[in-house]
């Protein structure tokens, strides 16, 4: 009796044994698109949707610093987003990410530094469209994206520059 426990536990042992060596070696072997399932991609995305209105806020208050730190917080979220090799219902997320939207980071950092606010509108409308073609292209045409509307008021942080 007691042999028989010892050799069934011997064999589950193996057996699960087998298992984790398994799973290990198709996590090894593993390339972009099986990219873990449970990456926070919504999150994230909502991070990047707070820093474009917050962005908005800072640029029509005059706030070149304040604008220049939202786009740098939008740019690193797209970086996490593009370097998690997100591949959802077929659609390399990551891939089209990364190829859309930091050119257009550049141009409104541009407008930015150059604190000029007819280019900065016009260049901030041009991320919002790129939003939304994004979301287009990852088969989420219904996630549209606009210019934030009034005058930031709703926010608990003051958007123009601090004296």
């Amino acid at each position: 009796m007691k042999s028989t426990i010892v050799a069934l536990l011997l064999v589950l042992s193996l057996a699960a044994n087998a298992f984790l060596w398994y799973r290990v070696d198709h996590l090894q072997t593993a390339g972009p698109s099986d990219a873990p399932h449970d990456y926070p991609l919504g999150e994230n995305m909502g991070y990047m949707q707070r820093y474009a209105e917050k962005l908005w806020y800072a640029g029509q208050a005059g706030n070149w610093d304040l604008a220049q730190y939202y786009r740098d917080e939008m740019q690193e979220t797209a970086e996490d987003i593009a370097g998690a090799h997100v591949v959802k219902d077929g659609v390399q997320v990551s891939t089209t990410l990364n190829s859309l939207l930091p050119p257009v980071l550049a141009q409104v950092g541009t407008a930015i530094a150059a604190h000029d606010p007819a280019a900065f509108r016009q260049r901030y409308q041009t991320v919002i469209e790129t939003c939304n073609a994004c979301h287009v292209a990852a088969k989420h045409p219904f996630i549209h994206i606009a210019v934030p509307v009034g005058n930031g008021s709703h926010w608990n942080q003051v958007f123009a520059p601090h004296p």
